[in-house]
């Protein structure tokens, strides 16, 4: 089968979705097909993404990604018909090294100059807003109130079924192999079908790579695997403290109601081969309870139950690469989100499909996120990432 349609979407993850519903909502009449390689939408870095959800970043361009994205996921019930489980319990990253305070400063100083909420906290003030946190040698913390996060299968499946509802084409076990570029349009094979179209968006995560390889284009964006470890709730950590990340070893503790995740030692270490699924490195545990029992002593005696591990591509400086590509007529970027997809989507959404249907980003100048930026070496430098 063979046919023609405005726009294809490669990757029916969040990000992919995203777009794809907003190419729809800007353009109703388009004919738009989302392609995912797997049985399902969001089997990739979806699948395992824990939803947290910040402004707390040190550049511009990734506040700004939240800016855009927060105002949505605190009306997404009333746009979407679907509770997305949006909890603003706020999000405090702490450290015991003056060094590294004084990079919270600078992030801090960003943040307060865009208008994000964000408050340096002292070791009382730290302590009433996270009782069980061991604060004796802090330094200090930023914490923001409207931090929060979201269930992103409820994410997903909104923008799914809006795509849908719209007429989108959602075309399931459908890999991309082979992109080709004839003289005004974009080839894409897959196996039971062929597409034809002017306009190409790789929001294919861990895939982005190797799909862009197809086009002889380059894109540095690799996967990594990541863990969490879940813990039985305890007493003394109410669902309701922040989302706490002690950013000198990374370590993190997301209570929810049910259950604590329990992560984030484990940064960049394990590269994975090709696009190969992540599997679970039980060594780890150690440096997760070694980073918890200091920073919360009460989980020297937590009850590890389940662990599970996805994948997140990361680029070289921590932020996604997004627009057209210069080289490549057509042909669009969604990848490398750093881990942030969840948190970004709308905003990603929003943004592409602003360029995809009007020739550029209308709602915020997001040009310093393509992928030129590497080439002419102004890439960016996102000091709050864990």
């Amino acid at each position: 089968m063979r046919a023609t349609v405005d726009a294809a979407i490669v990757g029916a993850g969040i990000i992919g979705a995203s777009i794809a519903e907003r190419i729809l909502a800007r353009r109703p009449s388009w004919r738009v097909v989302l392609l995912e390689r797997e049985e399902a939408p969001g089997t990739g870095e979806t699948r395992w993404a824990t939803g947290g959800v910040r402004q707390q970043f040190g550049t511009e361009a990734n506040v700004r990604l939240s800016q855009i994205s927060l105002p949505i996921f605190e009306l997404f019930e009333d746009h979407y018909d679907v509770d997305p489980g949006f909890r603003q319990h706020g999000y405090l990253f702490v450290t015991a090294e003056d060094e590294r305070l004084r990079t919270m400063d600078a992030q801090l100083a960003t943040q307060q100059r865009l208008g994000v909420a964000t408050e340096r906290l002292d070791r009382a003030e730290m302590k009433k807003r996270c009782p069980p946190l061991f604060t004796d040698d802090l330094a200090g913390g930023n914490f923001n109130p409207k931090d929060g996060s979201i269930q992103p299968a409820a994410l997903l499946q909104a923008y799914v079924d809006w795509f849908r509802r719209r007429g989108g084409a959602l075309a399931t076990e459908a890999p991309v192999t082979a992109l080709e570029r004839g003289p005004s349009s974009w080839t894409l094979v897959t196996p039971r079908a062929e597409y034809e179209t002017e306009h190409v968006v790789l929001a294919c995560g861990p895939q982005t790579r190797a799909v862009a390889r197809l086009a002889g284009l380059d894109v540095p964006a690799n996967p990594f695997a990541r863990q969490v470890f879940v813990a039985e709730a305890h007493a003394a950590i109410p669902p309701e403290i922040p989302l706490t990340v002690d950013l000198d070893t990374g370590w993190y503790v997301h209570a929810q109601r049910s259950e604590l995740l329990l992560g984030g030692t484990d940064k960049q270490n394990r590269p994975l081969a090709g696009v190969a699924v992540a599997e679970v490195d039980w060594s780890g545990v150690d440096a997760i309870f070694s980073a918890a029992a200091h920073r919360m002593p009460v989980l020297a005696d937590a009850k590890i139950v389940r662990a599970y591990a996805g994948a997140r591509t990361l680029t070289p400086d921590h932020h996604p690469i997004l627009g057209p590509v210069a080289s490549h007529p057509g042909l669009y970027l969604a990848a490398g989100l750093s881990g942030h997809g969840i948190m970004h989507s709308p905003a990603v959404g929003i943004l592409l499909a602003e360029w995809v249907t009007e020739g550029a980003p209308r709602t915020w100048d997001a040009r310093p996120l393509t992928l030129e930026r590497f080439a002419s070496h102004n890439a960016l430098d996102e000091t709050a990432a864990f």
